[in-house]
């Protein structure tokens, strides 16, 4: 249990005109590695520490110390002042807002996975593994992770907020090979919960699926590339809207000048059907959290409305200077990192259309799945891989095909979606940022995309 006596220390030592925030994390994990159903690794972990911050006429101060003692605190301030005292001064000061909260929650989930003996985790990698190894299927590779920390986060506004956070995760990848290439999918199942989630048959059934979508892709050509008609499923959908606009929606980012959203607030940005959201607060979801690492309530945020911009994602730091309130999307890799702005759970909101969407398009590529890509926030140039695709032809599902990516600029596409589905689905992922990484979830519906660049042979 962590120690409130520390943030009381923590507070007694920073100036009374300055602002100051501390966080202690003390956090547990197992990863298991599982190749072709031989065991490749099994390890765990243990951290426990703390990292302040104070702010001085504008100048932040960030030290960490992974020593729990009021000796570490008082050594962790002294340093966070130097720091202060030697650095430029900026050339504009802003007073931010917090809305303090006190709040300790406990233990939600009905199973810690702390308290889970390795052999019964090395068996729910075991079960996915042999499940993914079908008859065509030529390797297997196979990751269980669990991370569970107790974070108490506090600061010399009010605020002092204990919560913990539990991410298990089961990745499965099947590989086949044919004439024409190596082929590999991948299939996850995670979430912020205890480790129920692997209860019944949940194992086999990401292995299962994983190996029977790595099949079909035997003897698959390439996609020829050229302007198509598109369709993009929930992965697809998600990393779209995760990695080239959730991203340039980070307020850090827009305020260096390095967002193809920068001066966009209020103005249209994609086609009247989108509707973008950043929502931490959906149970059970991989990017959810109760705070954020500043202790700032977690709130949903509606980022585009019908097309228009409406919002970016804050710290404290840059809501004061946007004049707006705090929105909780501050978040630290852990207690040595400093909290930076960043997404949740980012997602196209549902629309009505409950029909399949390529029923009316003449030829174009279902993308299913994602496997890997790049984006660039400030120009909003990307390409992003599926894992595999599949032809339309007259408005129906044909040949599967290999290699299809799509590619093109944020808000061009952004303004091609002409429809968006009914449905909605979430994938877990970990965002990386300025050398930090967090848990996140990707997902949407399915939407249409008209006349865009799709990568191939």
């Amino acid at each position: 249990m962590l120690d409130e006596e520390l943030v009381d220390h923590f507070i007694s030592l920073v100036e009374p005109t300055d602002f100051g925030d501390i966080r202690l994390g003390v956090s547990e994990g197992t990863t298991i590695e599982v190749n072709s159903g031989q065991v490749r690794s099994v390890s765990g972990y243990e951290s426990a520490g703390f990292g302040v911050r104070v702010r001085h006429k504008g100048v932040w101060g960030f030290a960490s110390s992974s020593r729990l003692t009021k000796e570490a605190v008082g050594d962790a301030v002294e340093k966070a002042y130097k720091i202060v005292h030697s650095a430029p001064k900026p050339s504009e000061d802003v007073d931010f807002r917090v809305n303090p909260s006190r709040e300790k929650l406990g233990y939600p989930w009905r199973t810690d996975p702390r308290g889970v003996e390795i052999d019964e985790k090395l068996g729910v990698a075991m079960r996915a593994d042999r499940a993914a190894k079908l008859q065509d299927v030529y390797s297997t590779q196979t990751t269980y992770q669990d991370s569970v920390t107790e974070w108490l986060v506090g600061n010399t506004s009010g605020t002092l907020v204990h919560f913990y956070a539990s991410y298990p995760r089961l990745i499965c990848s099947a590989f086949v090979k044919d004439e024409f290439a190596t082929q590999s999918v991948m299939q996850s199942l995670d979430a912020n919960c205890g480790f129920e989630l692997f209860d019944g048959d949940a194992p086999e059934r990401v292995g299962g699926r994983a190996g029977e979508k790595a099949v079909r892709l035997l003897g698959a050509r390439a996609v020829k590339a050229g302007i198509y008609d598109v369709v993009l499923d929930s992965a697809m959908t998600g990393v779209y809207t995760h990695e080239a606009f959730g991203h340039a929606s980070e307020a850090d980012l827009v305020i260096a000048g390095t967002s193809v959203l920068e001066d966009k607030l209020g103005r249209k940005v994609g086609s009247e059907v989108v509707n973008i959201v950043d929502d931490p607060t959906i149970q059970g979801v991989r990017g959810s959290f109760p705070f954020d690492q500043e202790g700032t309530r977690a709130k949903k945020r509606n980022i585009v409305e019908a097309g228009v911009l409406k919002s970016y994602l804050h710290t404290l730091e840059t809501a004061a200077r946007f004049r707006v309130e705090p929105n909780g999307a501050a978040r630290a890799m852990d207690f040595s990192s400093k909290p930076i702005a960043r997404m949740s759970n980012t997602f196209i909101v549902p629309g009505e259309h409950k029909e399949e969407l390529y029923e009316d398009i003449k030829l174009g590529v279902m993308f299913s799945g994602f496997q890997y890509g790049y984006v660039d926030p400030g120009s909003g140039k990307f390409m992003f891989k599926a894992q595999y695709g599949q032809m339309i032809r007259n408005g129906e599902l044909e040949e599967y095909v290999r290699d299809a990516a799509l590619a093109g600029f944020t808000l061009d596409v952004l303004s091609k979606i002409d429809a968006v589905g009914s449905n909605l689905s979430f994938e877990g992922g970990t965002c990386g940022k300025n050398g930090q990484w967090v848990p996140c979830s990707t997902g949407g519906p399915h939407v249409r995309v008209r006349g865009v660049v799709v990568g191939g042979q």
